[in-house]
């Protein structure tokens, strides 16, 4: 090779060498990972999307948003423990930088929330009209918000935004629950105001007839039918999650269509389907199935006829290495017969006898738990409604 060339070689690989890109030290990648699957175990529930990157003079930037002030603090300290130099630039979520009202009412009958801030993302749930949610950003005419379940997601335009203060009067306020199926809110001429679906929460200001007068959140007024809804309070106070009243609630949903997300008469998926049941019943559960298993009573399913019981929520799926990977739950309602929003279309009933002609040999052996919430240690994932601070 001329020597002309090899200089120009030499050259070429100094420079090459010196515009990489320098790389996060792996431990530190390593501890940051750790960290942020300690605090968030279900995804959903919380956010801690946290990134390192490295500088050209070997500067650690520590950039992201959680809404876990803990975890913001338990990476500066595995930081400051590693001894290298870095920039914050971690934001502890709800960002007062644009989140000015941190509370909010859904207005709307049922309202699609979505995994990212966008109309073709995903929807990951729903919420119901009055739902309470915590606003945690807004990007671009959608809100972050947490809802009571601590689920997070995207809505579009959907909420009326409170103050801390505003929040306080909802929460002492007199309101209804509607406790029908699907309905219409009226005004005092019978027009309709708005659609309305079970587990909607409305401020009431009267009652007319056998109707009560209610304030929608968005400051709509109506009527609801007092024989479908019910005060709140005094719901929360005394409902309980006696099994046949579950079940008769969980059969008005029969034939109602399978929707990926879906938390609502107007459609469900599985976990959405049993968080329903046992909203009815005046429990908060977590979102997902895989979330839902890990709460309540363990139900042996070594013979599930004999052990279980009306009410028990089952949960399917594989096991791999004694690692189950829960994909699907339904509730037992007893005489070996399950209700399920079946992935296959809608909401319908299974069996584990073989003789019936509903019998699913698939979904039985798939089965890996039963859950028994008929009695259980209230906290995150399973709370009363009476219990969570967010409504009372």
């Amino acid at each position: 090779m001329k020597p002309f060339n090899s200089l120009i070689l030499l050259l070429s690989i100094i420079l090459l060498a010196g515009c990489q890109k320098k790389e996060v030290p792996a431990e530190l990648q390593e501890r940051l990972d750790s960290i942020a699957a300690e605090m968030v175990p279900q995804s959903a529930e919380s956010l801690c999307d946290i990134t390192l990157s490295m500088s050209e003079d070997g500067t650690i930037t520590v950039r992201g948003e959680t809404d876990l002030p803990g975890a913001k603090s338990a990476v500066i300290r595995m930081l400051d423990e590693s001894g290298v130099s870095y920039t914050d630039s971690i934001t502890v979520l709800p960002d007062t930088a644009v989140v000015k009202k941190p509370w909010g009412l859904i207005p709307v009958s049922v309202c699609n929330v979505r995994s990212r801030p966008a109309h073709a993302a995903e929807q990951s749930t729903q919420a119901l009209m009055g739902t309470p949610v915590r606003i945690l950003n807004k990007r671009g005419g959608w809100h972050l918000v947490q809802m009571p379940d601590s689920y997070i997601g995207w809505v579009r335009n959907t909420v009326v935004e409170l103050t801390d203060d505003e929040m306080v009067a909802w929460r002492g306020s007199d309101r209804v629950i509607y406790l029908g199926h699907t309905g219409v809110i009226t005004d005092s001429k019978g027009e309709t105001v708005s659609d309305i679906s079970f587990g909607a929460i409305l401020v009431k200001n009267g009652t007319r007839g056998d109707k009560w007068t209610v304030v929608l959140p968005d400051g709509r007024t109506g009527e609801v039918k007092k024989s479908e809804s019910a005060e709140l309070k005094t719901w929360a106070e005394s409902v309980d999650i006696e099994p046949q009243r579950l079940i008769r609630f969980a059969r008005l949903f029969m034939g109602t269509p399978y929707l990926w997300g879906g938390t609502s008469t107007k459609g469900v998926d599985c976990s959405g389907y049993t968080k329903m049941i046992y909203y009815y019943g005046g429990v908060i559960m977590t979102r997902d199935a895989s979330a839902q298993f890990r709460y309540g009573d363990e139900v042996s399913i070594e013979k599930p006829l004999e052990s279980l019981a009306p009410g028990d929520l089952l949960y399917f799926g594989s096991d791999k290495d004694g690692k189950k990977n829960i994909t699907h739950t339904g509730m037992y309602i007893g005489d070996t017969e399950f209700i399920h929003a079946s992935g296959s279309g809608m909401v319908i009933i299974n069996s584990f006898d073989s003789t019936r002609t509903n019998y699913s040999a698939y979904l039985l052996e798939i089965l890996q738990g039963a859950r028994r919430v008929t009695a259980f240690t209230e906290g995150k994932g399973l709370e009363r409604v009476s219990q969570h601070s967010w409504y009372f």
